[in-house]
């Protein structure tokens, strides 16, 4: 293969196009291997120091919060071994303990010189820091002693704890300041590193572009002959079969034209051939009609306002015919692509018309109903992960705050029973509204973690008249109280394989969702069709409109006052994950059916007997 040989020029041009990209690549996997360490770093070893360090900076806090209080003369929930300068002063030891452990792990594994420079940094300063902590915490629990002994001497050693404090603080802040320096300078340095990685694989990138564009071209110089060649085989194809073409050369365009003239000499003699190869032809169309009129996608060709091909579906789904007119439905088809026509019976399907000769289009129709279906569900899976996300760091970063509140209202309250034993003041029921508001938000946020942190599902063995009943038993006490009566219908089932705690917990969010629409009659049915299994709860509540029905499964929708908004949308993905659904038939003032839908899924490793519920 020589550098005359069109191959050689197309290999050469793809080769440089490869040999230009594959040095992209490797630069980048390079500096992004430089990013991920440097990100390593950070994660695992700086970002829970400076965790270290701001439980210091607490923890100091609370004993200089302490110390004042003591100094004023002020109250104090605990003294003694439990008290709030002897916790923190010990956390505080743990914490320098911690960040020590954590430095010195840096310093051990660090590569880079700057890295270890800076681990060694936050060691020297975890030293000053031990050195000043053993005076400072033996002052403050001197101080707490002789305060709580009411010794006049103890506002004598303040000033000394005092400076101690100070210059502790002093130290913690310079190693605060070091470690959120560190971070920074890393951070920064693996975003530099990225930036260079995209500018030098975009300029090879260009690289390789500019090299196919080169060489591609020299490769269309090289193909120029075809043209003639071209004119000669539209001869040739007209019955002309006297000219020859006259190519030298050694590339693959003149040994073309060698063997062409070649072919046109075997051409007379093909003819005579054509007969036959017609019949062959025939026995092919045929056989395309045939899988023309299996497919289950509808296509047909108009040409000229009238129908001249069609397939079974087609006239099926759209009412064509052939040697007529379309209809007017398909007529508005016939100038778009990827347009979306949605049945009264509910199918989607997608319709793509194409150019087909001087005045024809070729339409084909697809049914798309199940996969606009899964989009959906994968973009309801999607919303629910990132909700379920979202929820999480509200619910952590609410929770912290929810338990301070409850600590110190229940030590609010030692204080007050104190103040009054008799419990005559107004004090009492606000401390038991702020006690009661505490334990519904925290409510709350338990049943935010529950759509956070749901498993998947793991499918097990259960009898679904056991599973039912177990529900039913469980909420017998809640529908007694609110009055309301539950009728049970179990149809005997093979034992099926579902998650079973997963199930019960959907069951039992319709289940109260009734109750809390004021249902006050129940009728829980339990049964199989073709297929699948149906768990169906109708109920004689005040029902639903179209556009509730619509919204019922989006997170935090809710009509009621005191609702999350969470429930049916976690039963909806509980059911999904079951590869299954939920269905809802309502009318406003003639109640509501939720369906829980199941496939049928009979275990293979359990016994095969009834359920009897």
């Amino acid at each position: 293969m020589t550098w005359s040989s069109i191959r050689f020029r197309i290999v050469a041009a793809f080769l440089a196009a490869i040999t230009a990209m594959a040095l992209a690549l490797g630069f980048l996997m390079v500096q992004y291997d430089g990013v991920a360490a440097s990100i390593e770093l950070v994660t695992t070893g700086w970002f829970p120091l400076a965790q270290r360090v701001d439980a210091m900076e607490n923890a100091q806090g609370v004993v200089d919060t302490d110390v004042q209080r003591l100094l004023r003369g002020d109250r104090r929930p605990i003294t003694g071994p439990g008290s709030a300068t002897q916790t923190a002063s010990t956390r505080l030891r743990e914490a320098i303990s911690d960040a020590r452990a954590l430095a010195t792990e840096m310093r051990a594994l660090a590569v880079d010189p700057e890295d270890v420079a800076a681990a060694s940094q936050a060691l020297a300063r975890l030293d000053q820091i031990e050195t000043l902590f053993d005076p400072w915490q033996a002052d403050a629990l001197a101080f707490e002693a002789r305060s709580v002994a009411s010794d006049p001497n103890a506002a004598a050693s303040l000033e000394r704890f005092s400076d101690e404090s100070r210059r502790l603080g002093e130290e913690i802040g310079l190693l605060s300041r070091l470690v959120e320096g560190r971070i920074q300078l890393l951070t920064d340095a693996a975003e530099h590193k990225r930036a260079q990685a995209k500018s030098v694989a975009l300029g090879l990138a260009g690289v390789a572009v500019a090299l196919s564009v080169v060489l591609v071209g020299a490769v269309l110089y090289a193909l120029h002959p075809i043209r003639r060649l071209t004119s000669e085989v539209q001869r040739v194809a007209g019955g002309e079969y006297s000219r020859r073409l006259a190519f030298r050369g050694a590339n693959e365009v003149a040994v073309f034209a060698r063997e062409f003239d070649r072919m046109t000499e075997a051409l007379q003699a093909r003819d005579r051939r054509l007969v036959d190869r017609a019949e062959q032809l025939d026995r092919l169309s045929r056989y395309l009609g045939s899988v023309l009129d299996s497919l289950e996608d509808g296509l047909f060709v108009v040409e000229n306002g009238v129908v001249t091909l069609t397939n079974p579906a087609a006239a099926s789904q759209w009412a064509v015919k052939p040697a007529e007119p379309p209809p007017a439905l398909v007529r508005d088809w016939l100038e778009t692509s990827g347009v979306y026509e949605h049945r009264a019976d509910g199918a989607e399907f997608e319709v793509r018309s194409m150019a087909f000769g001087d005045a024809g289009t070729i339409v084909v129709t697809v049914d798309v109903t199940e996969q606009r279906r899964a989009l959906e569900q994968l973009a309801r899976s999607e919303r629910l992960a990132l909700v379920g996300q979202m929820l999480a760091q509200i619910t952590h970063e609410v929770r912290n705050p929810l338990n301070a509140l409850s600590l110190n209202a229940e030590m609010l309250s030692e204080e007050v029973g104190r103040l009054d034993p008799d419990h005559r003041t107004d004090a009492w029921p606000l401390l038991e509204t702020v006690s009661g508001e505490i334990e519904r938000l925290t409510a709350v946020t338990a049943h935010y973690l529950q759509l956070a942190r749901r498993p998947k599902a793991r499918l097990a063995p259960e009898r679904l008249g056991d599973l039912v009943s177990d529900v039913v038993r469980l909420v017998h006490a809640e529908l007694e109280q609110a009055g309301v009566a539950l009728e049970v219908t179990i149809e005997p089932l093979p034992v099926q394989r579902v998650d079973g705690n997963q199930l019960r917990q959907a069951l039992l969010n319709v289940l109260r969702n009734a109750v809390e629409a004021h249902a006050r009659h129940l009728r829980l049915e339990v049964s199989a069709t073709a297929g699948e299994v149906h768990i169906a709860l109708t109920d004689d509540g005040p029902g639903m409109t179209a556009g509730e029905i619509e919204r019922a499964f989006d997170p935090f929708f809710s009509t009621k006052a005191t609702g999350t908004g969470l429930g049916l949308a976690i039963t909806r993905q509980i059911l999904e994950d079951h590869e299954g659904t939920v269905r809802v038939l309502s009318e406003p003032g003639h109640g509501t059916t939720f369906v829980l839908v199941l496939p049928f899924r009979p275990s293979e490793s359990a016994s095969l007997s009834p359920s009897a519920g």
